[in-house]
């Protein structure tokens, strides 16, 4: 039976290019919820940006102010309004595959729907990366720009630390009088399952149009996404490694400002004497995200000059290459990007996700209030 290959498939890059963006976005959580929404002004913006291009300002009005005029024989006193830009940074990523790892999934009978699907499945997947890099970032308790919009009771005593009510509605006072923005509490599976035996999650029946009826799970009435990317670290102890170079299956872990430790996701040998291990394991602490409509900004673009799909052949060695590019906005709303490029790698000119983690990249450009992000840092039970 001849083998597949990418030559076969005759794939027509720009389209190529569109299927996986068009299917990335159907399968994504975060825009499935609403939580993230294209925006036209945005798409118009990164089409437009020209060979080199960084970052995108987005125009937006500052909010009135001003008292108001008693009526009288005086002229009414004329008030204005004023602009300013909030920054976005492009996320431009690439990824390529060879013939030998793309001819597992090539044995269907549409080769090039099922490497379309891996494709999407496994940019989701980084994406994911992106949303909670962000969200570190910006929520970090020491540096955060909205570090007021994080209520951290992992430190309590016995329940005290655990994810309950009274905890919740301490998170969404955060907001003050905007907390009804917050409509939606990304979770992990381990903190749903222990609501389910607390009790505390709501089943309401809801009739389709097909006369069946479907039950939408929900907690003191923000809809639910269980998610096991959510954010789960262990409160140990931890010390610095003393390995020379990576060594494989061990997970290494950074120290972060706030004083956590994130387990490092691609650990490099020239690196490898600033991880620490985790010595002697603890209790888990979870990052429960409660988000409104409309949180980020997400919109795929391409600038001028930007490539998505490649495909090239090794005539001589026989072996088929798929490259995928992609540029991206991905932006927190009410947030401003106020880095000026210098990233952790000095080969990137765009940053990477261990920048986007970075609080110092961030900035607040609205009333913290109108900002729908808000995070529970808590242990089960």
């Amino acid at each position: 039976m001849p083998i597949a290959t990418i030559a076969d498939m005759q794939i027509v890059p720009e389209k190529f290019s569109q299927y996986v963006v068009d299917r990335t976005t159907a399968l994504n959580t975060f825009v499935g919820s609403g939580i993230a929404a294209p925006d036209d002004l945005v798409e118009q913006l990164i089409n437009g940006t020209p060979d080199g291009g960084r970052f995108i300002e987005l125009p937006m009005y500052s909010a009135l102010d001003g008292e108001e005029d008693v009526f009288g024989e005086d002229d009414v006193s004329i008030g204005g309004i004023n602009t300013k830009a909030m920054r976005a940074t492009l996320l431009m990523r690439q990824r390529a595959w060879g013939n030998s790892d793309l001819a597992r999934v090539l044995g269907g009978s549409d080769p090039m729907g099922a490497v379309a699907q891996q494709i999407a499945d496994w940019r989701n997947t980084r994406e994911q990366k992106v949303y909670l890099s962000i969200l570190k970032g910006i929520l970090d308790p020491t540096k955060g720009a909205l570090k007021c919009h994080i209520n951290d009771i992992s430190g309590g005593s016995d329940t005290a630390a655990s994810i309950s009510d009274t905890a919740t509605l301490d998170t969404k006072q955060l907001l003050g009088d905007h907390a009804s923005i917050l409509g939606m509490v990304f979770l992990h599976s381990a903190t749903y399952t222990y609501l389910q035996k607390k009790e505390m999650i709501t089943r309401t029946p809801v009739f389709n149009p097909a006369g069946d009826t479907v039950e939408i799970p929900t907690y003191l009435g923000y809809r639910i996404t269980i998610d096991d990317s959510m954010p789960v670290n262990t409160d140990g102890t931890y010390s610095k490694t003393t390995d020379s170079k990576v060594t494989a299956e061990k997970t290494y872990y950074t120290l972060e400002s706030d004083g956590s430790y994130t387990a490092v996701e691609s650990p490099v040998d020239e690196n490898v004497s600033e991880y620490y291990e985790l010595t002697k394991a603890g209790t888990a602490v979870y990052d429960t995200y409660f988000l409104g409509d409309n949180a980020f900004i997400r919109q795929d673009g391409t600038p001028q000059g930007f490539i998505g799909t490649e495909t090239d052949r090794d005539k001589i060695g026989a072996k088929n290459y798929l490259i995928n590019r992609w540029c991206q906005i991905i932006h927190p709303r009410g947030m401003s990007w106020v880095s000026n490029g210098v990233y952790t790698n000095p080969k990137h000119m765009y940053p990477a996700n261990v920048d986007l983690a970075k609080p110092e990249n961030w900035g607040l450009t609205v009333d913290h209030k109108k900002v729908p992000i808000a995070c529970l840092r808590h242990k089960l039970g």
